[in-house]
């Protein structure tokens, strides 16, 4: 609607406002509006947004050293002293006894002592594993507060007035009391 002059007032209820105006043409047009369509007058000329910065913190983790645990396995020589034991049997043959004495089939001589090997020892070495020492491997975490400045920035509104058109609305406007 374009209009040159627009007057208005609101009614004992609040609820109606009646306005004249002038079209360009000349004619004046009067008209009834409820509170609702008073708003409707009200155009928004456009939104300025504000922002501000604010804090974010990422905890980043730092490898500070490498540590490799293996285990080594090393060799060394022992001498050990081990006690096997042998038997044996012996066969001797005295003199004048009479008889024979026969082994194998041969005859044995008489006062000579024969050894026949019954049972012999050997050693057998064999590894078994011992637990020797337990280590215990173990991490631990710890934290610490750090306190960090920052400087944040937040944009703000400001309005130039040369003219000093602006005024403080200290009465309530009747176009904006249906709010």
């Amino acid at each position: 609607m374009d209009e040159h002059n627009r007057e208005g007032r609101l009614t004992d209820e609040g609820t109606q406002v009646t306005s004249s105006s002038q079209s360009t043409e000349g004619q004046a047009t009067e008209r009834t509006v409820t509170t609702e369509q008073v708003r409707d007058l009200r155009r928004v000329e456009g939104i300025l947004r504000l922002h501000e910065e604010r804090a974010v913190v990422e905890v980043v983790p730092e490898a500070l050293a490498a540590v490799t645990i293996r285990r080594v396995l090393t060799q060394r020589e022992e001498v050990v002293s081990i006690a096997l034991g042998r038997e044996h049997l012996e066969i001797t043959v005295k003199e004048g006894q009479g008889g024979r004495v026969l082994m194998n089939g041969e005859a044995l001589e008489v006062g000579r002592t024969y050894e026949i090997p019954v049972y012999e020892e050997r050693a057998v070495i064999d590894r078994q594993t011992f637990p020797l020492s337990d280590v215990v491997i173990a991490k631990q975490r710890e934290t610490y507060e750090q306190v960090e400045r920052v400087t944040l920035r937040r944009e703000e509104l400001e309005v130039e007035d040369p003219q000093g058109l602006a005024r403080d609305r200290l009465m309530p406007d009747p176009l904006d009391s249906g709010r």
